[in-house]
């Protein structure tokens, strides 16, 4: 250990996992990184996905200068709140009633706790793979690494956790269930009736590249579960705003009960929503003990609202989407055609402003299973050399509003080259 700052960094999830080192930035602007050793790289990590609008977006950044002039107020309401919620209201379907938090993880956490008070169940389903935050109840059978490769389908998963120090009482209370696997969802609300409060989803797994909900799944998934008396959560917190106004949910046409929101919602400054349906949303206005306790310090603080505002604003612009998503989908058709070309066999997958790229197959990914017949070495060894032709890659794969048609041409033509040398 050298340093005060144990390992050099404050997150985990700051070492690189194709080059095992972290990355020290001095300044971001636009689609661009500069690290504090002077070298500027061509950001395709855009803050895990936060910063849909490019980094320092003139117009976010406006607004929390002139914020500050009041003051960095935490641990009061300014109305701020109140505006902010009225957007989220007015662009997110399951939106009725909206609660401030500061990060997805506390979001996550918070919500667990409010559809166990609302239906006074304990029992949570989460989906084997999905990533939702680092709190206790989430670090079981989170990305695919640790996934059930065991199960077969149509039953529930074996528990795995991706952390030591979790309590075997919350390992209890959380059961993990196979992705796009209605019979296993059907086997696992019977194996626990009268006993689920609630399952939790990402609606697109953007987290493990880019693997989409089969057809049909999320509707029957959310009638199976209301069936069974429990609360439909959708953790939008890295799909929120990728592929409209409406998130994920509109896309597909499915409303759940509560929608997390966060990362993109204030282009990565601190601020996380949990939005959902008046009645379950007003458990949290049950006198306490009775009711769910949401609260802190930073909750709604002033920066992240009057970021979130600025940002929601952009994105609302009706010209925002279109102009994204067509640049975005141009550059995915050229990714892929280089591939195509090269003796690198990888397959593009995407929707929205993010992607995936799975390197050593030219077929659709669609389980984690294939994930897993996947040559990982070969994935460092190519996004390494991306990194070294001056492409950052890291998780959470993005086209922002900020990469310009040029910047993209870069991107296509440094991965080209590293794909002509690694096969």
């Amino acid at each position: 250990m050298t340093g005060a700052l144990l390992g050099g960094i404050s997150s985990q999830f700051r070492v690189n996992p194709f080059t095992g080192q972290h990355l020290e930035v001095a300044r971001a602007n636009g689609a661009k990184i500069l690290t504090t050793g002077g070298r500027e790289f061509i950001d395709m990590f855009m803050a895990h996905g936060s910063t849909v609008l490019g980094h320092a977006n003139p117009d976010v950044f406006g607004a929390i200068r002139e914020i500050l002039d009041a003051g960095v107020i935490v641990g009061y309401e300014t109305g701020l709140g109140e505006e902010v919620a009225e957007q989220i209201v007015e662009f997110v379907p399951s939106a009725e009633a909206v609660r401030f938090v500061a990060s997805g993880s506390e979001a996550v956490s918070t919500t667990m706790r409010l559809c166990r008070a609302h239906t006074d169940r304990e029992i949570i389903l989460k989906i084997d793979g999905h990533f939702n935050g680092g709190s206790d109840y989430a670090v079981i059978n989170s990305m695919w690494t640790n996934t059930d490769s065991s199960n077969p389908g149509g039953r529930p998963s074996r528990p795995i956790l991706s952390s030591n120090g979790v309590p075997q009482a919350v390992v209890d209370t959380v059961v993990p269930v196979p992705w796009n696997d209605i019979p296993a969802l059907e086997a696992t609300l019977e194996m626990y009736r009268d006993r689920v409060a609630a399952v939790i989803m990402v609606p697109i797994d953007y987290n493990n590249g880019c693997i989409v909900p089969s057809d049909g799944y999320l509707a029957q998934a959310q009638e199976l579960v209301h069936n069974a008396g429990g609360i439909v959560v959708f953790d939008e917190v890295l799909s929120g705003f990728k592929t409209g106004l409406g998130c994920a949910q509109e896309l597909y046409g499915v409303t759940p009960d509560i929608t997390l929101l966060s990362k993109a919602l204030s282009s990565g400054v601190p601020l996380s929503a949990i939005a959902g349906c008046a009645d379950v949303m007003s458990t949290f206005m049950v006198p306490l003990p009775k009711g769910a306790l949401q609260g802190g310090t930073y909750a709604g603080n002033i920066i992240g609202l009057a970021a979130a505002k600025a940002t929601l604003g952009v994105l609302s612009k009706p010209d925002f989407y279109p102009q994204m998503q067509s640049r975005a989908d141009r550059f995915y058709g050229e990714l892929q055609a280089m591939f195509d070309a090269s003796p690198l066999p990888a397959r593009v997958q995407a929707l929205g402003c993010m992607f995936g790229l799975y390197i050593g197959t030219r077929d659709p990914v669609t389980s984690y299973q294939e994930i897993r017949a996947l040559d990982r070495e070969l994935n460092k060894r190519f996004f390494a050399g991306c990194i070294e032709e001056g492409v950052y890659f890291h998780t959470d794969f993005s086209v922002s509003a900020a990469h310009s048609e040029e910047n993209l041409a870069q991107v296509i033509e440094r991965m080209g080259k590293v794909a002509s040398q690694i096969h």
